[in-house]
């Protein structure tokens, strides 16, 4: 299928004079009288078409190529390259460029979406770790560890070593392993929570997930973790489960 010389494919579709025939049709003006570029069966016809498609694509299309590079879905080549240094990625060599486009579209929206915060956590989460995700918990200020450099301040303990620590800014992430999954299956997803959230989240915000015993009954600990117990005879104790607070 043709679509004549002011129209070359790839193109996209849509009312109006293209913007060849525009650069096309002030060039063959340009000529005046004394060369005939009335018709593209003319010399001075198909010159300008060339010197109109290297305007129109080397030229106006270098712009709106260049204009593509703050698009992470359609950066290319080097631009893409580019962004991948300034985000710190390191894709893998056979990477085909779609898929590094997603990463680097993903990164992004980690600083469009920071502000988000609880709604943003909580699809992301939802969305990345699906039915291994139940739930995002917070630590109560009443229930919160907090230590100060001195006696001074009206809140907190002093405690050698750590001037200042709290647990205000904790976030837990609850999760459990669903039916069918192998224990492989349930720390891929877990291993997630952590690149998720750390580029999220405020410097200052700790994240740890975990889930509860599966042998032993929760300890739910109003404003702290909802399945909260340490059991030392339970498997994964020390990676899994959390003490009442």
């Amino acid at each position: 299928m043709s679509f004549g010389g002011h129209h070359p494919y790839p193109r996209r579709f849509g009312g109006g004079r293209p913007r060849l025939r525009i650069i096309h049709d002030a060039l063959n003006a340009a000529r005046g009288t004394s060369l005939d570029a009335s018709s593209s069966n003319t010399v001075a016809w198909v010159e300008n078409m060339a010197y109109a498609r290297a305007i129109c694509f080397d030229g106006f299309g270098t712009n709106d190529r260049l204009s593509l590079q703050w698009d992470p879905d359609r950066m290319t080549g080097v631009m893409l390259e580019r962004w991948e240094q300034v985000l710190k990625l390191t894709p893998a060599p056979t990477a085909p460029e779609a898929t590094r486009r997603e990463v680097v579209r993903k990164k992004w929206e980690r600083f469009i979406h920071a502000s988000a915060l609880h709604s943003r956590v909580l699809t992301l989460l939802t969305e990345a770790l699906g039915e291994v995700f139940v739930a995002i918990e917070y630590i109560d200020i009443d229930n919160a560890v907090v230590h100060v450099p001195d006696p001074s301040y009206p809140w907190g303990t002093v405690a050698d070593g750590a001037p200042w620590s709290s647990t205000v800014a904790h976030v837990l992430v609850l999760l459990e392993k669903p039916e069918g999954y192998s224990e492989g299956d349930f720390y891929e997803a877990a291993a997630k929570v952590h690149p998720l959230l750390d580029g999220l989240l405020p410097a200052w915000t700790t994240i740890d997930w975990y889930r509860g015993s599966e042998e032993h009954p929760w300890i739910n600990v109003s404003g702290g973790p909802s399945r909260a117990g340490f059991y030392l005879d339970d498997p994964h104790n020390l990676d899994n489960e959390v003490f009442d607070i």
